[in-house]
């Protein structure tokens, strides 16, 4: 999901099911919902033709033009009882992407706590002003700073250079 627009999914994988069920061949629908704007859905069809059909239908067309505006899709598609799928998560970032993300979360942050700390506790000795900033930074750091810059960072930290969903570790 691109950054700023989580609400439009709701609605559009709503038509998404709502059109797929009344396609022919259509048996089943189920939604994945990760945290941090990383959704799937799996449409289950009674064959690959039947699937075929309903992806070269103009619904399907119209949904996907739609979902490309606020999202990037990877569309894996399998056949028999039993399959298997590759899901993209944050494990699938390049380690140097996530490098730059936690940089630019840390290093601003850094700096503001331990100016406020050296400027509201001058007499403390250094060692007890560092422990003091590395308590509150990283306070910071997990509830406030990380998860809103790696909100943000998702989108781009999550393809690869063709601009698909990176599935493999990074």
């Amino acid at each position: 999901m691109r950054p700023g627009h989580e609400a439009q999914y709701d609605p559009w994988i709503e038509r998404l099911i709502r059109d797929a069920t009344a396609a022919h061949g259509f048996r089943s629908a189920i939604r994945l919902d990760q945290a941090g704007g990383l959704h799937h859905s799996v449409l289950q069809f009674d064959d690959r033709q039947a699937l075929d059909d309903w992806r070269g239908s103009d619904a399907f067309g119209r949904l996907a033009a739609e979902a490309d505006s606020f999202s990037v899709g990877l569309a894996q598609s399998k056949t028999g009882a039993e399959v298997g799928f590759s899901l993209p998560s944050e494990a699938a970032a390049k380690k140097w992407k996530t490098a730059i993300v936690t940089w630019v979360g840390v290093v601003p942050t850094l700096l503001a706590v331990s100016g406020l700390v050296g400027w509201a506790l001058p007499s403390l000795p250094r060692v007890v002003q560092q422990i003091v900033s590395s308590i509150l930074l990283t306070s910071a750091l997990t509830w406030l700073i990380l998860p809103r810059v790696r909100s943000w960072s998702r989108f781009w930290m999550l393809q690869d250079s063709d601009g698909r969903l990176r599935k493999a570790d990074g």
